[in-house]
């Protein structure tokens, strides 16, 4: 019974890690009609807790704006929870060139986290 208890324990820390308080970016109402679609579709599964549907939506809103820091900010968001940290450093730093002084996106604690800022 010890044990398991431990086991239920060490497996709910490694989940707990990469919870996060940050939630996902919008695009500007200018942005791409199509990748705006996509991005607000991520949002709503993200809400509803479906990352993997969350991260398929906002891989199709990088395949029609791959120029929105937004979206990168996004994607990284991602890979943090699922804990891929290499891919979600990448993203970020895709995030901050593209932040076209996004506030939001060059503030993020988790940003700054992975880039070490």
């Amino acid at each position: 019974m010890k044990h398991l208890i431990l086991v239920l324990f060490l497996i709910l820390t490694a989940i707990s890690c990469n919870k996060t308080d940050e939630i996902p970016l919008l695009l500007p109402s200018a942005a791409e009609p199509s990748a705006k679609l996509f991005n607000d579709r991520g949002i709503e599964y993200f809400y509803q807790g479906k990352y993997t549907d969350a991260l398929i939506s906002f891989t199709q809103a990088n395949v029609v704006d791959s120029t929105a820091g937004e979206i990168h900010f996004n994607l990284g968001l991602m890979q943090h929870l699922k804990g891929n940290e290499n891919k979600a450093k990448n993203l970020f730093q895709q995030a901050k060139y593209f932040a076209d002084e996004n506030i939001k996106i060059l503030e993020s604690k988790l940003l700054k986290k992975y880039l070490g800022l």
